[in-house]
């Protein structure tokens, strides 16, 4: 049983709570000055609760107060007990992973959250050592504590909606007497497989190229490969052990470079060759047009020309000469070189086929260079694809061999349980329809456990539970309500129940369901005074007309354990988180 004693702060900067057992109400309230009973502090109060019970840095909304309005250095403090050992948990917002915890006047000092609640969860647990076989104490107050951006829509899903963290089964199914290892196990095939998948399909992408094949061409392509690859091998071992190989190897390798050289030398020469072919020829210009452009210039200049028009004609002719036979000798000598290193490459492939065949009968080699470069690639392409096609078969068949058979044996594991526990589950359907009665007036309601048809369920397992006239916003929050009630009541799953609960804002519904609600604690109190802790927020001014009426059961005042307003709040500060 976990019991909630103080909250409070060192040095002080708000007004301690003390918590009872039975039922505590945290009041918005109005007051002199203003009728708003929001925003004064109901759900932050929650929040200073949960923080010290280790709710995560990123979720809570206590790390976002201002530090200029609140002192990070404070110590925020929860004085508990836990299945009758004091605690109390300290925890600053300057550093929330350090987390230090007080027995019996012993400090406890933990670096991590997870360190914390592990030894939380030893305390909760105390008789229960295999931690497979119990949730953490984390998972715990997740459920006692729903985040109130949860909105209470949703049975299994407590977490803020925005956040989209699936809903965690394992404290449900802890408190309904399941074996949660086994759901658990459920959990790690089922992401296994989900992981074995995708790697899979990256892999078939790989091998496919991107789909355009089919995975048997591409093993057929392995095949045709592999055969390549050995007849390459056996021509280039047959060199290698052929006598006269050593001898001939080095000059074969030169010969090989040399008429590597050439054949560039070869392509380069015709390039230069072609460039200048394509040179355009010098203009031809009619002698009546240089005469027309020389008497221009003449009539321009004057005496300063004193050359004749034959002088020109000859200084032009000489010009063209001069290039015409620049570019001759050039394509001459180009002409001349490329001629040459035909020859030579003729004479040098020649010399190398005659080495080869004293070593080769030519069938499937050749060049040697080119061979070993053919060999290497190909053999190089074969490895790769091979690896892949049996990294590929061995995943599909650990998927198909063994996780699948797996997740199927732990499927028929959770039915087998379902109906091992069925007396527990009927049970607590007959505790949700006696609140509902209450609440509701009839017993219109159903809970169920059911498994999932669809094979990418992650859960696998479904809670269902049906009211009466169900599936509006303030409805499903009275499903929630009932649900959690019933958790803590019920005569099997109270016995592992913690028996606490706190509820933030959870009653935005009708009044006759607010009433018959507060009226159903009210009772509960009555009988079972000293056996649980329920700690509800509320708004004043939803229940003032009924408490004058005197149709709430609940003695509103004396239930209160702290009174905020616009002018006292909770912190006694205004301030936007940051």
């Amino acid at each position: 049983m976990i019991l909630l004693k103080r909250l409070y702060t060192e040095p002080v900067f708000f007004e301690p709570i003390s918590f009872k057992k039975g039922v505590n109400l945290i009041i918005g309230d109005k007051s002199d000055k203003s009728k708003k009973t929001n925003g004064v502090g109901k759900s932050m109060c929650v929040e200073f609760i949960n923080f010290c019970l280790l709710k995560s840095k990123d979720s809570s909304r206590v790390m976002k107060i201002p530090k200029n309005k609140f002192p990070h250095n404070t110590k925020i403090k929860l004085d508990l007990i836990i299945n009758k050992i004091s605690l109390t948990i300290i925890r600053k917002i300057e550093s929330p992973d350090n987390i230090l915890i007080i027995k019996n006047n012993k400090e406890i000092f933990f670096n991590t959250i997870n360190e914390a609640s592990d030894y939380l969860s030893n305390q909760l647990f105390i008789n229960q050592a295999n931690k497979s076989i119990h949730p953490s104490f984390r998972q715990f107050i997740s459920l006692l504590i729903r985040d109130e951006r949860s909105e209470f829509k949703d049975l299994t899903n407590t977490f803020d909606t925005k956040k989209r963290i699936p809903p965690d089964l394992i404290p449900h199914l802890y408190l309904l007497n399941f074996d949660i290892s086994i759901y658990k196990d459920f959990k790690t095939v089922f992401k296994e497989i989900d992981k074995q998948t995708i790697y899979l399909r990256k892999l078939k992408k790989d091998i496919t190229e991107n789909g355009n094949l089919k995975l048997n061409d591409v093993r057929a392509k392995v095949n045709a490969l592999d055969d390549e690859v050995k007849k390459l091998n056996n021509a280039i071992e047959s060199l290698r052990s052929n006598e006269a190989f050593e001898t001939v190897q080095k000059d074969l390798i030169n010969l090989e470079t040399e008429l590597d050289n050439l054949r560039t030398r070869q392509k380069a020469l015709k390039y230069e060759i072609k460039k200048i072919q394509s040179l355009p020829e010098p203009e031809s210009i009619s002698k009546t047009e240089i005469s027309i452009l020389y008497n221009q210039f003449k009539q321009g200049l004057g005496d300063l020309i004193e050359k004749s028009l034959s002088d020109l004609e000859k200084f032009k002719a000489k010009i063209d000469n001069f290039r015409n036979n620049i570019v001759n000798k050039k394509l001459e000598k180009l002409t001349a070189e490329l001629n040459q290193t035909a020859l030579i490459i003729g004479e040098k492939d020649k010399k190398y086929s005659e080495i080869l065949k004293t070593i080769d009968n030519g069938k499937v080699l050749k060049n040697l260079k080119t061979g070993l470069s053919v060999y290497n690639k190909k053999s190089e392409e074969l490895n790769k694809i091979r690896y892949q096609i049996t990294a590929f078969d061995e995943a599909d068949n650990h998927k198909k061999n063994i996780l699948k058979p797996r997740l199927d044996k732990l499927k028929l594991d959770i039915n087998k349980q379902i109906e091992e526990n069925k007396i527990i589950i009927d049970s607590f359907e007959q505790t949700i329809l006696d609140i509902h009665e209450i609440i509701m007036n009839n017993k219109e309601a159903s809970f169920h456990i059911n498994t999932k048809k669809s094979s990418r369920s992650k859960d696998y397992i479904d809670f269902e539970m049906r009211i009466y006239d169900d599936g509006s916003h303030s409805v499903e929050r009275t499903k929630v309500f009932i649900y959690d009630m019933a958790l803590m009541f019920n005569e099997y799953t109270k016995e592992k129940h913690p028996r606490l609960l706190i509820h933030d804002n959870i009653f935005d519904v009708d009044q006759d369901t607010l009433v018959q609600s507060l009226n159903y604690l009210s009772k509960q109190e009555e009988l079972y005074p000293n056996d649980f802790q329920y700690i509800l927020t509320l708004n004043r001014d939803k229940i003032e007309n009924e408490e004058r009426q005197k149709i709430i059961n609940l003695d509103i005042t004396s239930h209160r354990i702290a009174n905020f307003t616009k002018e006292k709040r909770f912190l006694g500060i205004v301030y936007k988180e940051r």
